[in-house]
């Protein structure tokens, strides 16, 4: 009998725009399913990585990783073409002095004023972009097939408005409503309500959830989107502060709840090493880890909202060779060992306070 493939729990980011570097992650990722190396038990996702969860599953559950791989690429050019043809205002903006990165494009500072003052709810031109394209991306045949599925699980997030509660949707609960809901940024459109409850994006809780996933796989693979590590920092211009600021934002939830798991780890390894016997639920868990921090943190945040081909492109490319990497230097620890070393990485560090004599100082 063939040996079954080591398994992931896949955790995908949130990032706008910058989903599409997850879209080439997914896209290699799946070629590795297809030859049997690798397989998703389940997959959490937020935002942007709601959708490409989403259709990942979809694919997977309907025809196997070489249709999931052609719903991401429908998606991702159909997105571009509807930002093109819906007159998105940063379409164009990449071929600044600053190449992709559009926090100093005139046309974005713009669009920052006028958001101080229009919201969705005020503005008399609002249009839900995101809900045509999702309805494309997902027919109804698609959802129950989606639905019907028990692998892999599939786990969205957002972020109840009424009680500042994280809401996890999952099988067979899945809809366009979720799906939007998951990537629904307040600054961008009206909330999203399902059941009397109004719903805004879940990166604010969780980007992405981790805790659903230890219920079905013991090796959790992060795709991240938002840099955590930035040289030259801190940072002095104001959108460079907008930018770290964000950034920080929607990584908190991530790193507690690694720090936590974490935590347990060493705890099981603490009892172990002590020969106390332990029969409880909680096991030992693996993390590994694809990101790109370096390439990513060019871009700036304002290019989250921007459509434009070249941009996605250069992003699913990037997206496609750190998978790449990430899959010749690590694809084998999986179901062995962690490839991302928590404690270096995002462990809470614990200061002292300064001596007294150095406080006089």
């Amino acid at each position: 009998m063939p040996t079954q493939p080591p398994t992931v729990g896949l955790a995908l980011q949130g990032g706008g725009s910058h989903g599409a570097f997850t879209w080439g992650v997914l896209d290699r990722l799946l070629q590795e399913v297809a030859a049997g190396r690798l397989g998703f038990a389940a997959i959490s996702g937020t935002s942007a990585g709601a959708i490409n969860a989403a259709l990942t599953v979809s694919g997977l559950v309907q025809g196997g990783p070489d249709l999931a791989r052609r719903k991401l690429a429908d998606f991702w050019r159909a997105l571009s073409r509807g930002g093109f043809l819906g007159g998105n205002a940063l379409f164009f903006g990449e071929q600044g002095p600053f190449g992709f990165n559009l926090d100093w494009s005139p046309v974005a500072i713009a669009l920052e004023a006028v958001g101080l003052v229009v919201s969705p709810y005020t503005n008399p031109f609002y249009s839900d972009a995101l809900a045509p394209l999702i309805a494309q991306a997902f027919s109804a045949a698609d959802l129950a097939a989606l639905n019907a599925a028990t692998e892999p699980r599939l786990f969205l997030t957002a972020t109840d408005v009424t009680s500042n509660g994280r809401a996890i949707f999952t099988q067979p609960d899945i809809s366009a409503a979720t799906l939007r809901a998951s990537a629904c940024l307040p600054s961008e459109f009206k909330a999203v309500t399902i059941g009397g409850v109004p719903y805004w994006d879940g990166g604010y809780l969780g980007n992405p959830s981790l805790s659903p996933l230890l219920d079905h796989a013991q090796d959790l693979l992060l795709v991240l989107v938002n840099p955590f590590h930035r040289d030259r920092m801190p940072p002095h211009s104001a959108p460079a502060i907008l930018d770290r600021l964000n950034e920080i934002t929607f990584n908190a939830s991530v790193v507690l709840e690694v720090n936590a798991i974490e935590a347990v780890n060493s705890l099981l390894n603490e009892l172990a090493e002590s020969d106390v016997p332990y029969a409880g639920r909680y096991k030992p868990i693996r993390i590994h880890a694809i990101r790109d921090d370096a390439f990513l943190e060019q871009l700036g945040f304002v290019s989250k909202n921007s459509t434009s081909w070249r941009l996605l492109s250069a992003l699913r490319d990037a997206g496609y060779r750190t998978a790449e990497a990430w899959v010749a230097a690590h694809r084998d620890k999986v179901g062995k060992r962690s490839s991302f070393n928590v404690k270096t990485e995002l462990t809470n560090k614990v200061l002292k306070a300064p001596s007294s004599s150095t406080r006089a100082m």
